[in-house]
């Protein structure tokens, strides 16, 4: 089953985002990425940054990046439009909950797990979306032969990458790593901070010159059920 968003175009109509966003953590092969950044955060205790749990039916997963649900309630969530994406994978389901708009809407930023197929869907809706594509170096090699690459080198990587986001295509360079779980670690870690460092940019570099901007209005999203 397709991935599809639900709550992102209610009504049809895109609804304006301030200055938050979401950062997308994927790879090839996700199903490690959770254990990774629970230790990024170990090594980030004063971080800024939000780690939103989401919502599946898988019943294994790690209490620090999931929230079991049964198919039932799953269903009760999707149908009432309190994901913003959901998506099939190995039988079970997965969704990003309307508490990350909250997120987002308040100026913070989420970071988030999820398989690059999604990624098209979520910059549709949040613009400023942020993608960390890991890859471990022997993987940069295959990569550079694909038909991706080969357009890239064609057309340029700025035209490339409009190609791609019609296409459904990973929209984001990759993140290297040298293939062991140290090494993941410390370069997700380098590039969340790199993030963050940014984030904290304007607020450090303050001046008369700078206008101020209005208090975006904020739209309220639905909470979870108390049971969650």
């Amino acid at each position: 089953m397709p991935p599809r968003a639900s709550s992102l175009r209610r009504s049809g109509t895109r609804v304006a985002r301030p200055s938050g966003q979401i950062v997308v953590v994927t790879a090839a092969d996700t199903s490690a990425l959770d254990f990774l950044l629970t230790a990024v955060r170990r090594r980030m205790p004063s971080t800024s940054l939000e780690f939103p749990k989401r919502i599946t039916t898988r019943r294994n997963g790690l209490p620090d990046a999931e929230i079991w649900v049964n198919r039932s309630i799953f269903r009760d969530i999707d149908r009432d439009q309190r994901f913003i994406v959901t998506w099939q994978a190995d039988g079970h389901s997965f969704g990003l909950p309307a508490n990350i708009e909250t997120i987002v809407e308040q100026g913070a930023t989420a970071v988030v797990v999820a398989p690059a197929h999604v990624v098209p869907q979520l910059r549709d809706a949040f613009p400023s979306l942020r993608v960390i594509n890991l890859a471990d170096r022997l993987e940069a090699v295959r990569a550079s032969l694909s038909p991706t690459a080969r357009l890239q080198r064609i057309v340029g990587p700025k035209i490339a990458q409009r190609l791609e986001g019609r296409a459904g295509g990973v929209i984001s360079a990759p993140v290297l790593y040298n293939g062991d779980f140290p090494s993941a670690v410390r370069v997700l870690t380098e590039a969340l901070m790199e993030i963050e460092r940014g984030l904290l940019q304007p607020v450090n570099c303050r001046s008369s010159q700078i206008p101020k901007r209005s208090k975006p209005t904020l739209r309220r999203s639905s909470a979870l059920p108390a049971a969650l």
